[in-house]
């Protein structure tokens, strides 16, 4: 089989995780095949950071680390990990700060702590010029009053995995943030999500995974991996009318811009 001219970048997976410790060269091999020339992969804790940074080592160019506490994890609970992760994130070596963000939905992470953890990571991402990875599930009218607090700074980042409405994008989009869109809107049920994906500018949009989460249509119910996003961005251009090629094509440019990639495939992580 050709492998396809590198065209895609998966904005959001979490490809260091033990989901795929046991093929992930083949899950590698895989996504160069569907032509995706790049993924972000993202970390959840201190730990899983340094698994990431290790991987993008491995991959150089083609995998890109970030360092950050997820609002669900024990770790936002540990005094001690946020040094860690800080740590890390002023070696130089990552691209983005995050995933952090908050979460009503999972009763792990009392909202303070979120809120706390959120607001460490948003300082740091503008100490250090880094875009910021947020998280957000049932929890837009507390992000939407955190983002207010840096009107008129230069954050910039991207709210990952949208599931919201038309009704939650202002705030974020005026908060200089991206939209990653993934699997989800491919789901029959998802026609507000997809209603609102058409309001989001060209240059603000992402694709990405979740993987190994949130498969999307035709591949749902099987653990989600980077070569998906080719499904996702084809679903997009599609609902949005625009030309399959070009479409990846912004996609990986908006990427690029954001996390301060070579080109997808060529650069340096």
């Amino acid at each position: 089989m050709v492998t396809p001219e590198p065209k895609l970048v998966d904005s959001h997976c979490h490809l260091a995780f033990e989901a795929f410790s046991a093929d992930r060269r083949e899950v590698i091999d895989r996504a160069r095949i569907a032509g995706v020339g790049g993924c972000v992969v993202v970390a959840v804790d201190a730990t899983s950071a340094l698994a990431a940074l290790e991987l993008a080592e491995s991959e150089p160019g083609w995998a890109h680390a970030t360092a950050g506490l997820h609002p669900t994890e024990s770790a936002t609970m540990d005094d001690a990990e946020w040094p860690r992760v800080e740590e890390l994130l002023r070696s130089g070596r990552f691209v983005a700060v995050g995933e952090t963000g908050l979460d009503d939905f999972h009763d792990t992470v009392p909202m303070n702590r979120q809120l706390l953890s959120l607001h460490r990571h948003l300082a740091l991402s503008l100490d250090l010029d880094l875009p910021v990875i947020l998280h957000c599930r049932d929890a837009f009218d507390h992000m939407a009053e955190a983002l207010a607090r840096y009107a008129g700074s230069p954050l910039r980042g991207v709210l990952h995995c949208y599931t919201g409405t038309v009704r939650e994008l202002p705030a974020l989009l005026e908060a200089g943030l991206h939209i990653g869109v993934g699997g989800i809107a491919t789901f029959k049920k998802s026609a507000a999500l997809r209603d609102a994906v058409r309001e989001v500018p060209d240059h603000r949009l992402l694709v990405e995974t979740d993987a190994p989460w949130l498969a999307p249509v035709p591949v749902r119910g099987h653990r989600n991996e980077p070569a998906f996003v080719a499904h996702v961005a084809e679903f997009l251009a599609a609902d949005r009318g625009a030309d399959a090629d070009g479409f990846a094509t912004m996609t990986t440019a908006n990427a690029e811009s954001l996390f301060g990639l070579g080109a997808a495939g060529t650069g340096t992580s």
